[in-house]
């Protein structure tokens, strides 16, 4: 059985910072996936999270496989468009940089649309397009990455399992957040039962011949699966096209793997957007619209076996809330493993509630 111990998102945000800095991180990268991956356990997302990713960004940082101090390029802007060169850097910064700039181009021309390339793994999607949310505007991320699911009909690695995410601001039923990995489950997902010791539901791997499989080792082994079929694989391809292709960025077996040649920059590409909503409606009309639609969507009678209407992002905002309150838990041996970590870079331990 797991064993899971409570600490607070300030203590796990305080460890992780601590952690990268040590690692030879500056300020704003350790900042950035201090606070990256703290959002991602607050949020429930243990695969996008402290749990999952922070040994494998230590060990890329010191490798200088991941560029602890990036000198993030402005390479051309034209209109409502920009070019970013990340420098190999932390993709959670470098996301969050691409995002910002998106920010401020859509303050002058209504929308803003960055392409990056350069950059590496950049965690959960939402927490960059949601930076948009805070300036009544809509957010939009995906990423590429390494190729972890076939194309519909094949048994090959072909394509990431790239996410599409988008932030839309919300009223008094709060925003909506979709956030969706185009294959059945995100990979990290996969990997954490892999840690976790648990078996998989069919339906979420194939196995290096093909056929369906329960196990997360031999999952790990063959190709995720895209969610939907045809339809998941028509969305990591257009995803892989806005991220890799239209960025000029690496694409499919190009982009190096996080978990390969940690001396390595991955070359992976990001697209982000922002919508600037006053261009269209009053902030405060558009949100009031939105508190009709989803209160509209919640007057469905409910099927059977159902007992609420639920809009993407919610259960993600009530862990985080319910997490805020209780703690964020992280299980036992991941605690001894990071804490390990920090004893061999002089950092303190991670302290829990319990």
């Amino acid at each position: 059985m797991v064993v899971y111990h409570r600490v607070t998102a300030e203590e796990l945000y305080r460890f992780a910072h601590d952690v990268f800095a040590a690692a030879g991180a500056t300020e704003a990268t350790a900042d950035a996936l201090a606070d990256n991956l703290t959002q991602g356990e607050l949020h429930g997302m243990g695969s996008h999270g402290v749990s999952r990713l922070m040994p494998i960004y230590v060990q890329r940082l010191q490798a200088k496989g991941t560029n602890p101090d990036p000198q993030i390029t402005l390479l051309k802007r034209h209109k409502s468009t920009a070019i970013l060169d990340g420098d190999g850097g932390a993709g959670a910064l470098v996301a969050r940089h691409g995002m910002g700039l998106a920010i401020d181009i859509a303050k002058e021309e209504g929308s803003g649309w960055v392409a990056v390339r350069n950059s590496s793994h950049y965690g959960a999607a939402f927490i960059t397009a949601r930076m948009a949310l805070e300036h009544d505007m809509i957010g939009f991320s995906t990423t590429a990455s390494v190729p972890l699911q076939p194309p519909h009909g094949g048994r090959e690695r072909a394509l990431g399992t790239n996410p599409l995410c988008w932030c839309i601001p919300g009223g008094e039923h709060g925003d909506i957040i979709f956030d969706m990995a185009t294959s059945v489950v995100a990979k990290g997902k996969l990997l954490l039962a892999i840690m976790e010791g648990k078996p998989i539901p069919e339906g979420w791997a194939l196995d290096e011949k093909g056929y369906p499989t329960t196990d997360p080792v031999v999952g790990d082994k063959g190709v995720m699966l895209p969610l939907g079929g045809y339809k998941g694989y028509g969305l990591a391809l257009i995803a892989e096209i806005l991220a890799s292709i239209l960025t000029d960025a690496e694409f499919g077996p190009h982009i190096n793997n996080l978990y390969g040649d940690i001396t390595l920059p991955q070359k992976t590409g990001h697209f982000l957007g922002a919508i600037d909503v006053s261009s269209f409606m009053p902030p405060e009309r558009f949100r009031a619209r939105i508190d009709e639609l989803v209160s509209f969507m919640r007057s469905i009678p409910l099927a059977p076996g159902h007992e609420e209407i639920l809009i993407p992002g919610e259960p993600e905002r009530r862990k985080a809330e319910e997490y805020g309150r209780d703690g964020i838990p992280i299980a036992e041996d991941v605690l001894a493993s990071h804490n390990a970590i920090a004893e061999g870079l002089g950092v303190e331990p991670l302290q829990v509630l319990d």
